[in-house]
């Protein structure tokens, strides 16, 4: 019998443990970092009219390429109207993930073998998804739709924010030009409450620095639901 007993080096076990640091490199984390305020705000005032944009688009296209299916025009402009709105919503997409400070999706390019010999109609045919057209339109009617309510409480909370801030300065202009006290009706002369203008000045004011904190978070809010909207996720290796 052998009673030699073999041991193991010391820095073996050190050698065979995976480090930490790679452990934690290897899930990859959430990056869930807020858009600056600014940013939102001017892409929300923006979005309305290039929504409008979209919208037309899609419905003059998706009309001519039905109209014009007879004389075969329709249905090249059909793919391409297809290709165009996919294009849109992936510009949307970018975007969003832009505003966010979101890193893009590693896309994995694949080549189609049947594609290769195709002529540009059959290359269109092929490109073709009716589910991710589906999904396409879908977006664009509720990206129309979500536009017009993002931009009306975007300018609702800004402008209120922005006059209750600004409403000392406004006051004191009025009355020096145009000789027209603007609080002359306020709130604290309907409710009989006999304060100074010094100290009315200080009330508003405060009240627009809270109302632009409400602001900020709504502005947050709707940002956030646009990024659910247009299926943006803070997942860097998700694809959509």
């Amino acid at each position: 019998m052998n009673d030699k007993l073999y041991t193991m080096p010391m820095g073996a076990l050190d050698s065979m443990q995976i480090p930490a640091e790679a452990k934690s490199q290897s899930k990859p984390g959430k990056r869930r970092s807020s858009p600056k305020t600014y940013r939102s705000i001017l892409y929300f005032i923006i979005s309305l009219p290039i929504t409008i944009v979209y919208f037309v688009f899609m419905v003059t296209g998706l009309a001519l390429s039905i109209g014009l299916t007879p004389i075969f025009i329709g249905i090249p402009l059909f793919f391409a109207v297809a290709k165009g709105l996919d294009y849109i919503v992936r510009f949307e997409q970018e975007l969003v993930r832009s505003l966010l400070d979101i890193p893009r999706p590693n896309e994995e390019r694949r080549t189609d073998m049947k594609q290769e010999g195709a002529g540009f109609l059959q290359r269109m045919k092929l490109g073709f998804d009716g589910a991710k057209f589906a999904r396409n339109i879908m977006l664009i009617m509720g990206r129309f739709v979500s536009s017009i309510i993002f931009f009306s409480l975007t300018i609702t909370v800004v402008a209120a924010a922005l006059g209750l801030i600004t409403l000392p300065v406004l006051h004191q202009i009025f009355l020096q030009t145009m000789d027209l006290n603007i609080l002359e009706n306020s709130v604290f002369a309907l409710f009989n409450i006999d304060w100074t203008l010094s100290q009315q000045y200080i009330s508003y004011v405060v009240a627009g620095l809270v109302v632009a904190v409400i602001a900020t978070w709504v502005i947050k809010s709707l940002m956030d639901v646009q990024r659910r909207m247009l299926f943006v996720s803070y997942e860097e290796e998700r694809q959509y």
